[in-house]
């Protein structure tokens, strides 16, 4: 017996190692439970540009070539995959299937299918070209137009099937583009405007009344336009962009972007500030887009009653300024 043990203890290491060998290489584990997937809208994303083709779908664009989707409205949010890890910094949609978004080093997707595939368009960049691709705007029966760094305007009638670029390249950057009719206007760095009434085929210098860099133009009507920029900028015009005027915003935080929602005015920049005025001549409004909220939003849109930002945070203000902050 006590042989048999002396036997026993000698062998029971190496069988309890051989055990283990044998279900290290041949027993695989099962995974129990189910696995939690990250949340879509992350505490660090930065989106740029946003766009509201129908009352449920919401698109979203942003740093590192993010595109992320809600179609209940915001309730429920997908990220789309893309050819691209560059930066995107606009994104126009002339429905819930078709759109467009441009960033940087000339980037431009598109999309027929609601994003389920995103294809990137080239042709855009002349010899040499790596620049930006600020913002993108769209209009009626498949017109578009995109600007950005090197002169950059190029110009669609036919939902991007086709483009063509308008004006001469050189250094300076357009930072938006607003269609009224034929007219045209660009607005861009160190204050500068140019006005085409001929679809882009001629463009004049428009004297501008400030020196820093405009950010987003839009018009109301054919007459009626405002123009934002940094430090507080408001620009008006009553005459189609022949001629623009300084008016008192009320602060001196850059501003990014203005729509006009049918009934008012609305400007988005920095510190979480929304600006709003019935007759943009007059005193804006100024104040917090939330209680406690400093956070900078550069893109706006205006559908229905409801007002849509992206920046460093997605929200939906509704017509009482009640504000729902994505997540």
């Amino acid at each position: 017996m006590r042989r048999l043990g002396r036997v026993l203890s000698s062998i029971m290491p190496f069988a309890i190692i051989g055990g283990l060998l044998y279900a290290g290489i041949f027993v695989k584990p099962k995974a129990t439970g189910d696995s939690v997937e990250p949340p879509v809208l992350q505490p660090r994303d930065a989106f740029y540009g946003i766009a509201v083709p129908d009352d449920k779908v919401i698109w979203a664009v942003g740093r590192g070539g993010k595109v992320v989707r809600s179609e209940d409205a915001g309730a429920h949010w997908i990220s789309q995959k893309t050819p691209s890890r560059q930066s995107l910094q606009s994104l126009i949609a002339w429905d819930a299937r078709r759109a467009f978004a441009v960033g940087n080093q000339m980037t431009v997707l598109h999309t027929e299918d609601g994003g389920k595939k995103w294809s990137a368009l080239a042709g855009f960049a002349q010899a040499g070209e790596v620049q930006k691709l600020i913002r993108a705007r769209s209009g009626a029966g498949g017109n578009a137009w995109i600007v950005g760094e090197m002169g950059s305007i190029f110009a669609t009638a036919d939902y991007g099937q086709t483009w063509v670029r308008l004006g001469k390249r050189e250094d300076l950057a357009w930072n938006d583009i607003a269609a009224h009719g034929a007219w045209l206007t660009v607005v861009g760095e160190f204050g500068h405007i140019r006005l085409s009434e001929d679809g882009g085929a001629n463009w004049k210098e428009v004297a501008s009344p400030v020196k820093s860099s405009l950010c987003a133009v839009m018009y109301r009507d054919e007459r009626n336009g405002v123009a934002v920029g940094l430090e507080g900028v408001i620009l008006v015009t009553k005459d189609g962009g022949r001629t623009w005027s300084k008016v008192a915003s009320g602060t001196a935080e850059h501003l990014y972007d203005v729509a006009w929602t049918g009934q008012r005015w609305v400007a988005v920049g920095d510190q979480g500030l929304i600006l709003t005025a019935e007759d943009p001549s007059d005193a804006w409004l100024v104040r917090s887009i939330s209680e406690r909220s400093y956070a900078w939003h550069t893109g706006l849109v205006s559908r229905g009653d409801r007002l849509y930002v992206a920046g460093a945070t997605l929200a939906m203000i509704d017509s009482k300024n009640k504000v729902q902050t994505f997540k």
